[in-house]
């Protein structure tokens, strides 16, 4: 493993470290910052992914973060960028819900990876735990991780993870 691709191993783990501590959040819904089972609990809680919560349970979920995926990040149509954490160094987060079947996590990974491809990046790898979260790692004008997890009833969370 070279000298970049351990530099950036560690910064994604900073930023996950980070983004479960509840760092850094820059959603701009007060509201949703401040209830008990916000964007940021649904997103990160792996109990709450899992559950087929309804979505009305799982914060802002139209939220319009103040920071928005770089114009090289595009993100597979209908989906809905509704929160960003960082930047951490140069780690940032972004989380996107769309509808798709829960049960289906790794066609949306595939569908997110794909629209990334089209775009210039290069997918290093994929991998996945059955009924549990589907991930891709890409290489391109950023190294971007992305993690496929359900959300609520109906939607999936897409988590890209940019270094």
């Amino acid at each position: 493993m070279n000298i970049t691709r351990l530099i950036a191993a560690a910064s994604i783990a900073v930023a996950a470290v980070a983004s479960l501590a509840g760092c850094g959040e820059t959603s701009s819904n007060a509201a949703a910052q401040e209830s008990p089972v916000s964007a940021t609990s649904a997103a990160a809680s792996p109990e709450a992914a899992g559950n087929g919560i309804p979505c009305s349970q799982a914060g802002d979920l139209t939220g319009k973060p103040d920071r928005q995926p770089p114009a090289d990040l595009p993100v597979p149509s209908g989906g809905q960028v509704y929160m960003s954490k960082g930047p951490f160094g140069k780690t940032e987060l972004f989380f996107v819900a769309k509808d798709a079947d829960p049960t289906k996590l790794d066609s949306v990974r595939d569908e997110a990876a794909d629209v990334l491809a089209k775009a210039g990046y290069k997918i290093e790898r994929k991998d996945q735990e059955e009924g549990s979260e589907a991930e891709a790692h890409l290489s391109g004008p950023h190294d971007v991780a992305i993690q496929v997890i359900q959300l609520c009833e109906g939607k999936v969370r897409v988590k890209y993870t940019l270094s």
